[in-house]
């Protein structure tokens, strides 16, 4: 039971959103963060990364209340939201990092 090309496809621009979603605050961290440039986080706007903590939580717990119920491979039924929730929640972590 492979998933047909539609549900790969969907797979594959999750991950690579991931990948975007995680690399988006690196800049930031490496702006901010101890023993890089400034140490401090002047010039941060909190209520950006606030919002953007909020969103990622509830992206994260709509994807495990809302995952599929196991029909043929339970694998799968986890491996398929998984680049998402690990979206979610790194840039949550990096998000907590930064603040």
């Amino acid at each position: 039971n492979s998933p047909d090309m539609i549900e790969m496809s969907g797979f594959i621009c999750g991950c690579v959103s991931c990948v975007f979603y995680l690399g988006s605050r690196f800049p930031q961290l490496h702006k901010n963060g101890s023993g890089f440039q400034r140490r401090c986080t002047e010039g941060t706007f909190f209520l950006f990364f606030a919002l953007a903590m909020m969103g990622s939580c509830t992206c994260g717990l709509s994807l495990v209340l809302k995952m599929p119920k196991p029909e043929s491979s339970r694998a799968l039924c986890f491996v398929h939201p998984l680049s998402w929730l690990l979206g979610s929640s790194g840039v949550l972590f990096l998000d907590i990092f930064v603040s």
